[in-house]
C-alpha cells in the first residue's frame, strides 16, 4: 500500500505505449523532501514511470496523485506550477538565446493579468547562476555543446520554482565534474528550499552517494526501495542488472560502492600501484 500522505504518488499504475505495457500495477509514494533516485537496467521502465509521474503519459490503469488529486484532473499549467520536469530530450526553437529559453520556465506563472515581473527575472537569473550558465545567457542555444545544453535545460526547469522536480537522466552529456555539480545542486535544492527531487540515474555509485531514497526497477516493477545503504547489495545488483559484484563502503561518503567482478581474461597487464 502507498502512503497517502505523500504529495506525489502512484497508485496501482500501469503505463505503456500503443497498448504495450511497460510499467505494471506499480505503487510508489515519493517521500516528501527526498532526493529519490530511480535505477534499473535499460528497458526496466524508469523513464516511463517518470513520464507518468510528470503527467506526460496517461496511465492505462490506476492513477498518479499530486497533492491529493489525480494529476490528470489538473490543467497542465497548474501541474507546471507545482511540478518541474527535465525530460530526457527536448527541442528548442531555432535561434533562441539561452536567456530566452530559460525564461520559458516562467510560462506557467504568466496570465493575462500577470505578465513578466521582477520576480520572474530574478528566478531566471538565479537559475542561470545555479547551473553555471549565466555567462552563456546571450548565446544562441543551438551553438552550445551537449553538456552546456543539458545545463541550460536544467536552468529552465529550475526557473519554474516548483517544490517538486523530476529529472530524467540529468547527467547525460555531462563530464564527471559537471555531473557532480548537478547532483550537488540537487542536494542544495533539497537542503535550502525543501524541494522533493526524483531523478532517473544510470550511475549506481552516484545514485548511492546522492540519493536519500533509492528505487530499483526491473521489468516494469519495483524490486526494492529505501535507503541506498540497505537497498544496494550484491544480491540486488545480480537480480536487477545481472551483474556479479562486490559492494564496499565508499571511502569518501560511506555510501555503497559497487565494484563489478572481473569477467575478462584480456585486461592489460599493470604494475602494482606504489
Amino acid at each position: 500500500m502507498t502512503d497517502t500522505s505523500q504529495r506525489l504518488r502512484a497508485e496501482q499504475v500501469t503505463l505503456g505505449y500503443d497498448g504495450r505495457r511497460i510499467v505494471h500495477d506499480l505503487d510508489l509514494a515519493v517521500p516528501d523532501g527526498s532526493f529519490t533516485a530511480i535505477v534499473g537496467a535499460n528497458g526496466s521502465g524508469k523513464s516511463t514511470l517518470l513520464r507518468g509521474l510528470a503527467r506526460l503519459l496517461k496511465p492505462q490503469n490506476g492513477a498518479v496523485v499530486l497533492d491529493g488529486k489525480a494529476i490528470h484532473d489538473y490543467p497542465p499549467k497548474e501541474v507546471a506550477r507545482r511540478l518541474g520536469l527535465l525530460p530526457q530530450s527536448q527541442a528548442a526553437p531555432d535561434a533562441i538565446s539561452v536567456a530566452d529559453l530559460v525564461a520559458r520556465g516562467r510560462y506557467p506563472h504568466q496570465s493575462l493579468l500577470r505578465q513578466w515581473s521582477p520576480a520572474d527575472q530574478a528566478a531566471v537569473d538565479a537559475a542561470l547562476e545555479l547551473t553555471g550558465t549565466a555567462d552563456l545567457a546571450a548565446r544562441p542555444f543551438d551553438e552550445l555543446s551537449g553538456g552546456q545544453r543539458q545545463r541550460v535545460w536544467l536552468a529552465m526547469a529550475l526557473a519554474q520554482r516548483t517544490d517538486i522536480l523530476l529529472l530524467d537522466e540529468p547527467t547525460t552529456y555531462l563530464d564527471i565534474a559537471h555531473q557532480i555539480e548537478v547532483l550537488d545542486l540537487c542536494l542544495r535544492l533539497r537542503a535550502e528550499r525543501g524541494c522533493t527531487l526524483v531523478a532517473v540515474l544510470h550511475d549506481l555509485n552516484l545514485a548511492a552517494r546522492y540519493a536519500t531514497h533509492l528505487v530499483a526497477m526491473k521489468d516494469g516493477g519495483i524490486v526494492a526501495e529505501g535507503d541506498p545503504v540497505t537497498v544496494i547489495t550484491p544480491d540486488l545488483i545480480e537480480v536487477v542488472f545481472g551483474l556479479s559484484c562486490r559492494v564496499i563502503a565508499d571511502p569518501e561518503s560511506g555510501t555503497p560502492l559497487v565494484i563489478p567482478r572481473l569477467t575478462s581474461r584480456h585486461l592489460p597487464e599493470r604494475k602494482p600501484a606504489p
